[in-house]
């Protein structure tokens, strides 16, 4: 097992459960290569809270991922389930229980991170329409996000000693009272970024990990806005989110207004997990689209 995986200091949070975990990895790979008739094809790989092995089955590659079992992972396998390789990972199989899947294996050297803007834009935003699927029900809505916004944001503004002027507070408390009022419609990834979406064998894109919701696409715009803000700048912002509307067919008002909210809510919360750089990304956002 990876020791940059042991090292995470998640585990430290989940107690003496996530030693276990840790602990068993071993045994739970070399069960479920037995059950699935697999064979290790070389060395694992891992993320935040999985571990991913690649595999063979009968000479085609596979991918074998353990991850910490929890709602997020169950979730993850429904989207997958729902979304049957169209425009995702396909998923084989899978046991939410002992939180392990068997999926199509993708290239993981070449994300779309590695594409030029100009070119990576139009990819995931069209990926970003094709996966907007009709939701099952008993997921989080984004207009209940924008709700709780409206709940916590001065609370969370005074606790960081107002780290925004009041007028952009005010804005980002209006925008949380309307988009609160969105319409429930589809399957949104709310994890949907340029480091999740990996070259498939025949040339294509596919997403991985999703973290998924039940509401509007244009909820998503704004991590595509942060994540690769380095190279997008605050001169591009605008470019951007009018790519994306075109290359997902959105909205360009309410496409705005949830970027805008979204950051302001990022904002804050980096400044609370101790962030340095993506509150100041955010920060550029804000600026950017007011």
């Amino acid at each position: 097992m990876p020791e940059s995986l042991r090292a995470f200091g998640r585990w430290q949070h989940e107690g003496r459960a996530g030693s276990r975990w840790l602990a068993a990895l071993p045994d739970t790979v070399a069960t479920w290569c037995d059950r699935w008739d697999l064979k290790v094809d070389g060395p694992p790989m891992h993320g935040y809270n999985s571990l991913v092995v690649p595999v063979r089955r009968d000479g085609e590659p596979l991918a074998l991922k353990v991850t910490w079992p929890d709602r997020q992972m169950e979730e993850q396998v429904l989207a997958l389930r729902l979304w049957d390789g169209h425009g995702a990972v396909r998923l084989d199989d899978a046991d939410t229980t002992a939180g392990v899947m068997l999926m199509q294996r993708l290239d993981h050297t070449r994300p779309l991170r590695e594409m030029p803007l100009e070119e990576a834009v139009p990819v995931i935003g069209s990926l970003l329409r094709r996966l907007a699927v009709e939701p099952p029900h008993g997921l989080r809505t984004t207009g209940g996000i924008a709700a709780g916004h409206r709940r916590e944001f001065v609370g969370q503004w005074e606790e960081l000693g107002r780290p925004m002027p009041r007028r952009t507070l005010d804005r980002g408390l209006d925008l949380a009272e309307e988009l609160s009022n969105d319409d429930y419609t589809v399957l949104v990834n709310n994890d949907l970024h340029y480091d999740q979406v990996l070259r498939t064998r025949n040339g294509g894109w596919a997403v991985v990990d999703p973290l998924i919701v039940r509401g509007v696409l244009e909820f998503q715009v704004a991590p595509l806005l942060w994540s690769r803000f380095d190279e997008l700048g605050s001169s591009r912002v605008e470019w951007c989110v009018d790519a994306l509307a075109d290359a997902a067919d959105l909205d360009r008002d309410r496409a705005r207004k949830w970027a805008l909210l979204r950051a302001i809510e990022y904002w804050m919360w980096g400044l609370r997990a101790g962030f340095t750089e993506d509150p100041v990304r955010c920060s550029h956002i804000v600026e950017a689209l007011t």
